[in-house]
């Protein structure tokens, strides 16, 4: 369909040329139309790139493609490279899965470049009356930011299935990250992403994603923690690196519904203290209600006066505030030290002691 949409783009380009009268003048090459023309220079070429991509039977290289889209990259080698990255960086950004594959024997240490039909192309759906009419009702009252939605529904022959839904209006809306697709393809292909969270490299084995009220969370084994972790996808800062070099494989029985944390604490949030865990002693008055909520288990070390110290999850400190705030002067954090020192700071603040950003 994108394809078809540039193809249409090219159709209707404006003619910039001579007007055909005897004393017109060629425009200008500074004129506005000018850089119109050069835009639309590459929406052609764009096309006829994913054309060629999608025809080839084997990886073809720069020099190949070049070769085969004479005359529509430049000449000087250099700015022919910037041009073709850019036309990559453009099929790329639109969801296109260009397979990349550096070659052997002549073309060693070469890239090839190769768009599979299987990656790119959606078979048929073959879906039932019933349930072409419940993705049409899904597709009408949820609006996700994107188009992608209403795209999708081009796939299902709403005719074979009788009379199209009326249209309804959004009862709610989910809006779509930047970086979904790709965190969707590693998914798919069961590889390792890459990406930068709270300040800190991440690379995840992707298990699953999940929306919970109006976000979206990626759920995953963390290599650099090795351990299970929850992130929230906006939070995700910068460009996700689809990591093809590291596979992985899915817990048998992972279910994102359970594996989502029920406790906010658990939650990542956009402070990063340093842990996802907090020690925090607990007087013996108070001991009685955080084992009802974390048991036994969370039990760091018993104290000769009946305080308790526990491990409580603060990746959400936002949350983990609120929860401590409600023992007031009953509860003390330990570990780690930037969280006992937010913790800290904020207390002050709330009493006038200092402002934010003296300590």
């Amino acid at each position: 369909m994108w394809t078809i949409q540039l193809a249409t783009i090219w159709m209707l380009r404006p003619t910039l040329c001579c007007n055909g009268s005897p004393n017109s003048r060629p425009t200008p090459l500074n004129h506005p139309s000018i850089k119109v023309s050069r835009t639309v220079h590459q929406l052609e070429r764009v096309t006829n790139l994913l054309a060629l991509l999608l025809s080839a039977r084997r990886h073809l290289t720069f020099e190949e493609i070049r070769t085969q889209l004479k005359g529509q990259y430049p000449e000087n080698l250099v700015a022919a490279r910037a041009a073709f990255e850019r036309d990559k960086a453009i099929l790329r950004d639109e969801g296109v899965p260009i397979d990349s594959e550096v070659q052997g024997g002549d073309k060693a240490g070469m890239t090839g470049y190769l768009i599979k039909r299987s990656a790119y192309e959606l078979g048929d759906v073959d879906l039932s009356t019933q349930e072409a009419a419940a993705l049409r009702v899904a597709v009408s009252t949820l609006r996700m930011g994107q188009s992608w939605g209403e795209e999708a529904l081009w796939k299902v022959d709403m005719e074979e299935h009788g009379s199209q839904l009326a249209p309804t209006s959004a009862h709610a809306t989910l809006l779509v990250h930047p970086n979904l697709p790709l965190l969707h393809e590693a998914l798919i292909k069961k590889v390792a992403i890459g990406f930068t969270y709270s300040n800190r490299q991440r690379v995840v084995e992707p298990y699953g994603l999940l929306a919970r009220s109006g976000w979206w969370y990626l759920v995953g084994h963390d290599q650099s923690v090795n351990a299970e972790r929850t992130f929230r996808v906006d939070r995700i800062e910068g460009e996700v690196s689809v990591r093809r070099d590291i596979s992985c494989t899915r817990p048998s029985d992972f279910d994102i519904r359970k594996a989502f944390p029920v406790d906010l604490k658990e939650l990542p949030g956009a402070i990063d203290v340093g842990s996802e865990v907090a020690q925090v002693l607990v007087n013996a008055s108070d001991v009685g209600v955080v084992l009802g909520q974390y048991t036994q288990s969370a039990v760091v070390e018993n104290r000769a006066d009946g305080s308790v110290v526990f491990e409580v999850p603060c990746s959400n400190v936002q949350a983990f505030e609120q929860w401590l705030f409600g023992f007031l002067d009953r509860a003390e954090v330990l570990a780690p030290p930037a969280l006992r020192q937010h913790v800290i700071d904020w207390l002050l603040e709330m009493t006038g002691s200092v402002t934010r950003g003296e300590r």
